[in-house]
């Protein structure tokens, strides 16, 4: 973690800037709802989640409301049909993990002076082990 003053503002720029880069790339190609992006103490902060919860959610997942026209009682209903497809949640959310995985590499490739920075504070850093090392 870093401290402003101990380090140029160039790099916490960056380091926003990668944050917000990797949350539209896992929210465009992997449909990840994408609930903030930011840099903190000099880290890539990306909070997000796997999985189908609705049909608002694959259309806009970066959005955490719903549309007032939105016909959310008919979207819940799909989702429960949905969730009870247990091999469908399965191999949505492995493709999701791979979108997220896919980010953060692109992202440590393009800034390896700023990779620890990148990698510490990841929500789910258990699936980026391979890119640390």
């Amino acid at each position: 973690m870093h401290y402003y003053g101990e380090w140029p503002a160039k790099y916490f720029e960056q380091i926003d800037a990668i944050a917000y880069k990797i949350g539209m790339f896992i929210a465009k190609w992997g449909r990840i709802r994408v609930l903030q992006t930011k840099e903190k103490f000099g880290t890539v902060r990306v909070y997000c989640h796997f999985g189908f919860d609705s049909i608002h959610g694959l259309v806009w997942p970066k959005h955490d409301w719903i549309h007032k026209w939105w016909p959310y009682g008919f979207d819940l209903w799909i989702s429960h049909k949905v969730h009870k497809i247990i091999w469908l949640q399965r191999l949505f959310t492995q493709y999701q993990e791979w979108i997220y995985k896919l980010a953060y590499k692109k992202a440590t490739k393009k800034y390896p002076h700023l990779k620890p920075e990148i990698l510490d504070c990841a929500d789910y850093g258990k699936l980026l082990r391979k890119i640390g090392n």
